[in-house]
């Protein structure tokens, strides 16, 4: 019986030991702790919203598309029309020099009209009319 109590004796030291090693070693030894937690769960989407949300989205990128290519098309436009206006340049210099020269290749006298030629006249087989 003596071994028995012994027995009883050491298990409930053990076990009060753990209970004071769990006591101490949670740090808050006499608090109670509360701990919040948020829980942040979207919303389901119907199909619609989904479609309607993959529809904005590839309407954004076509729109950045387009103006990205009106962007290219001016650039190109301002090169055409820089290429042009050097052209008329040199036409209009062209054209001055043509004049230049026929002012100064002009004859003394005026240009006589030319005389007015007659009309073709057909030539007709014998006995045919």
């Amino acid at each position: 019986m003596n071994t028995q109590k012994t027995a009883l004796f050491t298990v409930m030291l053990i076990g009060l030991g753990m209970v004071l090693f769990g006591w101490l070693s949670s740090g808050n030894a006499g608090q109670t702790s509360a701990r919040e937690y948020e829980v942040v769960v979207p919303a389901a989407k119907s199909d619609t919203q989904r479609i309607i949300e993959a529809y904005e989205r590839l309407s954004d990128q076509y729109l950045s598309l387009v103006q990205n290519q009106l962007t290219l098309m001016a650039a190109n436009n301002r090169d055409v029309l820089t290429r042009l206006e050097r052209m008329e340049k040199k036409l209009d210099d062209l054209s001055a020099k043509i004049d230049a020269i026929q002012k100064s290749a002009a004859p003394a006298s005026p240009l006589q009209p030319l005389p007015q030629a007659s009309p073709p006249t057909q030539n007709v087989p014998a006995g045919a009319k």
